[in-house]
């Protein structure tokens, strides 16, 4: 008698299993959520922009006001700022819920939250 290498039981476990991460990744990805940044100088709110409209701002602030903040298409970053080392610049594209990016030279901080306030603070898998 020959036993089958995969069998039934086996095949509707992995389509089980291939559902519920397609069904994770989906679920994670779908923000109904109206995110919001806001804008900090020198620990006061200087600007609230909402992510989900899809307007272009752009936002000159800093010690210096040559620290540049663009917002487009869901997502707030640094475009540039005259600090020497730019680490606020690299830190890329601020787009999700608790994001957050600053210039300490030019004390500047960025962060993105969600109007929601019953939001859970992390997924576990």
């Amino acid at each position: 008698m020959e036993r089958k290498l995969i069998t039934k039981s086996d095949i509707i476990l992995l389509v089980v299993f291939v559902l519920v991460v397609v069904f994770a990744f989906v679920f994670k990805n779908i923000s109904s959520d109206n995110l919001v940044a806001e804008i900090y100088f020198d620990g006061e709110i200087i600007d609230t922009v909402n992510l989900s409209e899809k307007e272009e701002k752009v936002i000159t602030t800093g010690t210096h006001h040559k620290t540049v903040i663009r917002s487009d298409k869901g997502r707030i970053y640094f475009l540039s700022s005259c600090c020497e080392d730019d680490i606020c610049v690299e830190s890329g594209l601020l787009e999700k819920n608790g994001d957050f990016a600053s210039c300490l030279p030019e004390k500047v901080i960025i962060k993105v939250r969600s109007e929601k306030k019953d939001n859970i603070d992390a997924i576990v898998y």
